[in-house]
């Protein structure tokens, strides 16, 4: 599997806080059949973490790629960003402050929770603007996609790309963003699964249960999409692989608040 959305560059967000704790998440991604991670700290959230693209954290980076060949963990660190939605990050993509994946044309974005969707469109319309295609973080945790589909549906229309949780599809978050999360893989609106990981012991980068519910629950091929071609696809900069809408699910439809 390649995870593109971990919190394993140390100590600098929420996500780990040593090179150990990095260590400890690079074995168990390895263990569990990852080959590549995608280092992507928190960057410009106001008030919290603006993590901008400098000397500090290149060299951040070059510390924990050193440490996993060090400690002969079969797994490659590439680097990203999980960049915060604020209405000036087109200028902030402009002036190399915040980065895409692994250089590509694919930059990680997240939005507050409770946002409002006509302001988070209008963010989207300026990065693809400037070029770059918004993979969108773990919609299925917005209150607002959650109550209105169609704006998943919008964003895909756009030309964003949808990166769902692993926890979402196995039920960390709760009933109702597992419900989201399934409705996004069975309308082919999800791209990409990722760990969203921010420790080796809660929120891991473990993802195999996840691989697996979506092969029993939809194919093989469903999981191999998600969570090896489209993000080699990502990585690689080439486009992306498109879901087909599927029938059914495991409840039989989805929940009425999704119809």
């Amino acid at each position: 599997m390649i995870d593109i959305h971990c919190h394993i560059l140390p100590g600098v967000d929420d996500g780990s806080d040593s090179i150990d704790t990095s260590l400890e998440m690079a074995a168990l991604a390895a263990e569990n059949g990852t080959r590549i991670v995608v280092a992507t700290p928190h960057c410009n959230i106001p008030n919290e973490y603006t993590n901008y693209f400098d000397e500090f954290l290149k060299q951040r980076f070059r510390e924990l790629q050193h440490a996993v060949a060090e400690e002969q963990i079969p797994l490659q660190i590439a680097f990203g960003m999980e960049t915060f939605g604020t209405d000036n990050l087109p200028d902030l993509l402009r002036q190399g402050r915040v980065i895409t994946l692994n250089n590509s044309r694919y930059l990680l974005v997240e939005f507050y929770f409770g946002d409002d969707p006509d302001r988070v469109q209008m963010v989207l319309e300026g990065l693809l603007g400037e070029g770059v295609t918004p993979v969108v973080a773990h919609p299925e945790r917005y209150e607002y996609v959650r109550r209105d589909p169609e704006l998943a549906e919008d964003w895909k229309e756009m030309g964003c790309l949808l990166q769902v949780n692993k926890g979402s599809i196995v039920g960390s978050f709760g009933r109702s963003v597992q419900d989201a999360v399934h409705y996004l893989i069975q309308q082919g609106l999800a791209d990409a699964a990722a760990s969203d990981a921010h420790s080796p012991f809660q929120r891991t980068p473990f993802m195999e249960d996840a691989y697996e519910m979506v092969c029993d629950l939809y194919s093989l091929q469903e999981a191999q999409r998600l969570f090896w071609e489209n993000p080699a696809c990502i990585l690689q900069n080439k486009p992306t692989i498109s879901g087909r809408r599927r029938r059914g699910s495991m409840n039989g439809g989805a929940p009425d608040y999704w119809r």
